[in-house]
């Protein structure tokens, strides 16, 4: 075997063995947006298309690969959670590769791609959307094989292949034509005086149209729209709220992952060194500003800055290589190769200690959430659909796992699933908190009422402990006094509709999570009066109607 062949198969090996170990520490993760795709896919792989409820047709995810390919596992009797983990760890090491490629393309130096590969392994972020069970580290994969195979190709077929490669990153997510747009003007100008330049760019386009186009226009024939319910959902019109948390959002990642040494290495590199550094420059700039206009995301860790994580590591390492290269140039040639193997062993050291410390406060973050779901979210679907059956249905925001393990109608009060509620939330007034949006009570009181004009079986709102203690009758004399408060604006207009307590009574509630300001957050259940329930909680020793 060629020396640098088995050298790259080394570096490889062992970069992804480190990736997979990095993985695997948040593998138990769960993500109540994982399990909206799991019952969409669900009623896809039953046979009532990929609907959230049976009946509506409501595009309440933004990924059709994702539910295809869920459906499919479901219809072979895999369980599809552990499956599109393992799905998303091999896609880690997809782009673990792309990523090497990349930077030995652009930089010519293979410690080059050894120290980019270091950087995507222990990145907090590339880790935790392996196995977020979302669609993030499939399409973060396939736009960095897209970019690296058009930044190397030589040939029409190079360019192909460059081309089926985001053409499956848009099945993965509709935001895949962004770095297409950018590689097909790219491609038209690099092979602007090449005589078979226009097949190059045929060759590119053709798996776009034959695999994506198809796909979305039978999606927009299914659902009357191209872009997704979520968009309205997520994407308000108040620009300026969006603006704001957009750009904490990239504060946040910029500082934790020197994302602004990066971008500035990036732009100094396509102006001074291979003016292919120019299309990823562009493209890392246009996106971050993409990311910023939709007011980023809640779901840890970063997952809407992963697709440039392969971007900035490439350019972070070439940068450095050349610092090395240029404070070395009186080095003979010999010693070339053992400075850049320092190179990349300081570079580790100076990484490892900001790595561990991104690893420990994730891996904290993840699991207290992934605590609140098989504890609280997973049991809460299947208790309500054995207390009032399966015709049964339920209003609540947080509606992934609940609606996955119960099979019922879900009133989604966030608008994910339910266009009503989304129209209202974006045409609202509010107000950004961790990337989450809220809407002012007007809005939140206007959402309620759209919600109990459907009179649900159920109404499950997420408040402070302090509302369970008052609905329990319990007294507090010898406790801390906590104000009432819910997570949601809409929770809380909720409980204070005109004739909620009239047509609703409460049933119990179930510890969810603890507060930085010391209280536990609680689902309460409430049922519609006179609904015939299969049984009733019971209260505990202190007297606590706890659900199960």
């Amino acid at each position: 075997m060629p020396r640098i062949t088995r050298f790259t198969a080394v570096s490889f090996s062992s970069l992804g063995l480190l990736l997979v170990l990095h993985a695997l520490l948040y593998f138990p993760m769960r993500v109540d947006d994982a399990f909206i795709l799991m019952r969409y896919a669900e009623n896809l792989a039953a046979g009532h298309g990929p609907v959230f409820n049976v009946g509506e047709r409501v595009e309440g995810f933004t990924s059709p690969a994702m539910v295809m390919l869920e459906a499919a596992f479901l219809r072979a009797g895999v369980e599809p959670l552990l499956a599109v983990k393992l799905f998303g760890i091999l896609c880690g090491l997809v782009l673990l590769g792309a990523t090497l490629a990349l930077a030995r393309e652009l930089s010519g130096s293979r410690w080059a791609g050894v120290l980019a590969g270091l950087l995507v392994a222990l990145h907090t972020g590339v880790a935790v959307a392996c196995v977020n069970g979302l669609e993030t580290a499939p399409f973060a994969a396939f736009v960095a094989l897209g970019l690296s195979l058009h930044v190397r190709a030589r040939s029409p077929r190079d360019e192909g292949l460059a081309g089926l490669a985001l053409a499956v990153a848009i099945l993965f997510r509709l935001e895949g034509g962004l770095p297409l747009a950018f590689i097909g003007a790219n491609a038209l100008w690099r092979w602007r005086r090449e005589p078979d330049r226009w097949r190059r760019w045929f060759a590119l386009a053709l798996p776009i149209l034959v695999l994506a186009v198809p796909v979305y226009a039978v999606k927009t024939a299914w659902f009357g729209s191209l872009t997704p319910n979520t968009l309205l959902a997520k994407v308000p019109l108040d620009a300026e709220a969006r603006l704001a948390s957009g750009l904490e959002y990239l504060a946040e990642y910029g500082t934790a992952h020197y994302g602004y040494l990066a971008l500035l290495g990036l732009w100094v590199l396509a102006f001074k060194a291979d003016r292919r550094f120019r299309l990823l420059a562009l493209l890392a700039t246009v996106w971050a500003g993409y990311v910023a206009s939709v007011g980023g995301d809640w779901i840890p860790h970063a997952r809407f800055l992963v697709p440039l994580v392969p971007i900035a590591t490439v350019a972070t390492a070439t940068a450095l290589v050349l610092l090395w290269e240029l404070l070395g140039e009186r080095m003979r040639e010999g010693t070339r190769t053992p400075a850049r193997a320092g190179l990349a062993l300081l570079a580790a050291a100076a990484v490892l200690p900001a790595a561990a410390l991104q690893t420990q406060e994730t891996h904290v973050e993840v699991m207290l959430d992934t605590g609140a779901s098989l504890r609280s979210r997973e049991p809460l679907g299947g208790w309500l659909t054995s207390l009032g059956g399966p015709g049964s249905s339920v209003a609540m925001l947080d509606v992934g796992a609940v609606s996955y393990r119960s099979g019922l109608r879900v009133i989604d009060t966030g608008g994910l699933t339910d266009p009503r509620v989304a129209r209202v939330l974006h045409n609202s007034r509010g107000l950004y908190r961790d990337h989450l949006y809220f809407p002012d009570n007007a809005s939140a009181e206007q959402i309620a009422r759209v919600v109990l004009a459907d009179r649900p079986s159920f109404v499950v709102l997420l408040f402070n402990d302090e509302l369970s203690r008052r609905l329990n009758g319990q007294t507090q004399a010898q406790e801390k006094s906590w104000p009432l408060l819910a997570v949601y604006p809409q929770d809380n207009a909720l409980f204070q509709a005109p004739g909620f307590s009239a047509e609703y009574d409460y049933l119990c509630s179930i510890p969810v999570e603890p507060s930085p300001a010391g209280w536990v957050w609680h689902y309460n259940v409430f049922a519609r009066k006179g609904l015939a329930l299969a049984h009733r909680p019971r209260p505990d020793a202190e007297g606590s109607l706890r659900c199960f």
